[in-house]
């Protein structure tokens, strides 16, 4: 008993030791792989934190990456779109002046002769074409004649074989040329007098003939100086100190205080007939606007700069210039008042667009739409044969609405072409609309059909209203002569020479339009004034432009 007990106990305790020693084995091992999962936790941290830093430095590459693609497309862009624009200034400064193409309509309306209206097919060029039969040199006949006697000389007055002399030869063989002589002379006006041979008191010891009626009392110069100086400068668009030097070179030297002080109270007689004249402008029912700038070289109020606005108002008769400090839509406004009623064409500057209302409507410019495409076209390599294609649209509008306005006065002819003309526009519509609806559209092209939709009430009105032009041509064909004056002498060199100026570009383009002599006009009135002892006329309706035509006046 006590010998099995014992060797129980020896092999438990043999068998314990083996335990013991595999668990100090297991141990071992266990520290071994804690060691090792020690050391690739390590392993992992640093992983994970190099992951983290490659991770945000790729994030920041990334971000710098899309900032540059983004840089990239506005350079892109901006290249794009100065690459637009100096191919349009190019075609400005070297390109045709003229908005038209070779061919151009021939219906005899204003949108024909002077539009952008296009004829589809043939070049002919304008004038008279090569190979046509002449007119033959005109005669003048209603010019002042001089005539000159050239006879030979006594030494080819005989034969030059036996030495008899000629005979004269009844009539002249007869040769015309027309001169012209710049003439400056002193007029000496000597007034006779006379001595009573009463003894009556009624009548002075002397009597003289009464002195002629001047424009300027006690002024030296004439009528006629003062209205050639007047056209020289305001409507040949010459500087006044080469008028003057021109007639320097005549002999005549006139000081620049004389004529400042005289066109001073020349100002006082144009401006009654400026009055009327606007007035006549604000009664009418539609106007062409433009404006442009002007200098004014003189402080005025709290304005910095000389940069002041010239403004057009063109009607059937009148073309009005105003002159102010601004270009907000005030000054229209406030030219045509609060009881305004009609249509104003005009460009889409904003200004005109604050003139809108239940009473004015604007009838917006089709040529300045136009140009929009022809930007596009010319400045935009891959958008060249979309811009042409507007392009041929609106020429093909103008060419439309120039055959209906050909056929007014054949009530079924026009109602053929006017309503091809409407289907035109609306086939217009049409196209613009489905190409908004593009989502990958140009932007330069979305732009110029966004702005097209915008003004598509305005740009209408010429269809309801066939009196109405497409274009606003008129009025900024009466800016070009007082933009060659701002060329040649910059402007005006304080506020009443620029008032002046205004007055006296109305007066004339005014007279133009109205088919009236300006110089004969000028002189008439100038005498009438004169007779008036330098005031204004009594009775100025003799003297209204619109009447002076001897035409009876017209509807505004």
């Amino acid at each position: 008993m006590d010998r099995r007990f014992e060797l129980d106990t020896q092999g438990n305790i043999e068998y314990a030791c083996v335990v013991m020693e595999q668990i100090s084995e297991k141990e071992r091992e266990r520290n071994r792989l804690r060691q090792q999962a020690n050391y690739w936790r390590e392993r992992h941290g640093r992983a994970a934190k190099r992951a983290g830093h490659w991770k945000e430095k790729a994030e920041n590459l990334e971000r710098v990456v899309g900032e540059q693609k983004r840089e990239i497309r506005e350079l892109t862009d901006q290249v794009e779109k100065q690459t637009a624009r100096i191919a349009w200034l190019e075609q400005q400064v070297f390109g045709r002046k003229s908005e038209g193409t070779a061919e151009c309509v021939k219906e005899g309306t204003e949108e024909g002769k002077r539009g952008p209206a296009r004829r589809r097919g043939g070049s002919r060029k304008r004038g008279k074409q090569p190979g046509a039969k002449g007119y033959g040199r005109r005669k003048h006949p209603e010019l002042p004649t001089e005539e000159v006697i050239h006879e030979l000389p006594e030494s080819k007055r005989i034969c030059p074989k036996c030495g008899k002399p000629f005979a004269d030869f009844p009539g002249t063989e007869d040769s015309e040329e027309i001169d012209y002589e710049e003439r400056v002379f002193r007029r000496v006006h000597r007034r006779k007098r006379y001595r009573r041979t009463c003894q009556c008191e009624r009548v002075p010891g002397i009597v003289a003939a009464p002195a002629p009626p001047k424009l300027i009392p006690k002024g030296k110069l004439s009528i006629g100086l003062w209205v050639h100086l007047l056209l020289a400068k305001y409507l040949d668009q010459q500087p006044l100190h080469r008028t003057l030097g021109r007639l320097a070179l005549n002999g005549v030297g006139l000081s620049q205080g004389t004529i400042t002080g005289g066109l001073r109270r020349i100002g006082e007689l144009i401006q009654p007939l400026y009055v009327l004249i606007l007035e006549r402008s604000r009664n009418a029912h539609h106007w062409h606007m433009d404006e442009t700038r002007w200098k004014v070289f003189a402080e005025w109020l709290d304005k910095k700069g000389h940069g002041w606005w010239l403004w057009i108002v063109k009607t059937k008769d009148t073309c009005v210039y105003l002159l102010d400090p601004g270009r907000s839509g005030e000054v229209p406004k406030k030219f045509l008042g609060e009881n305004a009623e009609g249509v104003i064409s005009a460009d889409r500057y904003s200004a005109y667009k604050t003139l809108l209302s239940a009473l004015i409507r604007i009838a917006y410019c089709w040529a300045h739409v136009r140009r929009d495409f022809l930007r596009i076209r010319d400045g935009y390599r891959k958008l060249h044969d979309w811009g042409t294609a507007w392009v041929d649209r609106i020429d093909g509008l103008f060419h439309r609405n120039a055959r209906r306005l050909g056929a007014r006065a054949d009530p079924a002819a026009f109602s053929v072409e006017d309503q091809a003309l409407r289907a035109e526009m609306d086939a217009i519509a049409q196209v613009r609309d489905r190409e908004l609806a593009d989502e990958t559209l140009h932007p330069a092209a979305r732009k110029a059909l966004a702005s097209l939709e915008n003004h598509w009430e305005g740009l209408r009105i010429f269809v309801d209203h066939p009196e109405i032009p497409m274009d606003n041509n008129r009025a900024e064909r009466g800016l070009r002569n007082p933009v060659i004056g701002r060329k040649n002498y910059y402007g005006s060199g304080s506020v009443w020479s620029g008032m002046f100026t205004v007055m006296m570009f109305t007066l004339l383009q005014t007279l133009l339009l109205n088919d009236i002599n300006p110089k004969d006009f000028l002189q008439a009135y100038f005498e009438a004034c004169a007779e008036n002892g330098g005031r204004v006329p009594e009775n100025l309706d003799a003297f209204l432009p619109w009447k002076s035509s001897g035409e009876e006046p017209r509807a505004a």
